[in-house]
């Protein structure tokens, strides 16, 4: 097929069939997605993250004010008797529902979006780097594409909580660091790591590496190579607050 008749191929596919494609014909699905440059090939799956997230927090959001209550309460216990008191009531503000899942949805959603923009910026600079020819709107629209397996993610961790009726303490291969006390793992970089390790978020990285591909117009291995320093910057960046954290608590 010539360049031609795939760009008409591409601009004949309806867009439903996309996020169906980016499952079994990734490649095909980028070369697709960015023969069209419209607002909507970056905004109609970003929708579909925001939706996906806000479910998981809205369904989690109960255990998760449980756990906050108790760890409240564990901090009030290590009080004086007058100053647990006196902090009891704000406490209970910080740990009731609504704000639990307003702070949930407003912080994930703009971390969300930090975390697409940061991305699509390291691989736009990467790619600059290495010799690609690029520009940063076809590398952000790639990137937002990229996070659907995240979106699944999401939606496997609500459809978990809702049939075990209990929160996720340890996501991804967290467990295999994790001690079970709560407190003592946020202060594990491994735990951390580990909590960031599976096959979605492999898959992602799949899709970042064919997405490149197209995009920069990199070969393969070009395209794995810069993957894996993403990859390497992304657990970084999740490991490092964990160990800022541990630091301070041990200090």
């Amino acid at each position: 097929m010539t360049t031609t008749e795939a760009g008409l191929d591409s601009e004949a596919r309806p867009a439903w069939q996309l996020f169906f494609g980016i499952v079994d014909r990734p490649t095909a699905t980028f070369k697709a997605v960015l023969a069209r440059r419209r607002w909507w090939t970056w905004a109609v799956p970003l929708l579909v993250l925001f939706l996906c997230f806000a479910i998981t927090i809205v369904v989690s959001a109960p255990y998760t004010v449980e756990i906050a209550r108790q760890q409240a309460e564990h901090q009030l216990s290590t009080m004086p008797a007058e100053q647990a008191e006196a902090a009891r009531t704000s406490m209970g503000t910080f740990t009731s529902l609504p704000f639990i899942l307003a702070t949930g949805l407003i912080t994930g959603i703009i971390l969300l979006l930090i975390g697409i923009v940061a991305q699509a910026a390291l691989l736009y600079f990467g790619a600059l780097v290495t010799g690609g020819e690029v520009e940063f709107g076809p590398i952000f629209t790639m990137s937002v594409w990229t996070r659907l397996p995240i979106a699944l993610r999401s939606l496997a961790q609500a459809g978990f909580i809702i049939i075990a009726e209990r929160s996720i303490q340890y996501p991804g291969l967290a467990a295999l660091a994790a001690t079970g006390d709560i407190m003592k793992d946020a202060r594990n970089p491994m735990v951390a790591l580990l909590g960031q390790i599976d096959l979605f978020w492999l898959w992602h990285l799949l899709l970042v590496t064919l997405g490149l591909s197209v995009a920069a117009r990199f070969s393969r291995s070009k395209s794995l190579a810069l993957t894996v320093v993403y990859a390497a910057l992304s657990l970084a960046v999740v490991v490092i607050p964990s160990l800022l954290f541990g630091g301070a608590a041990g200090g």
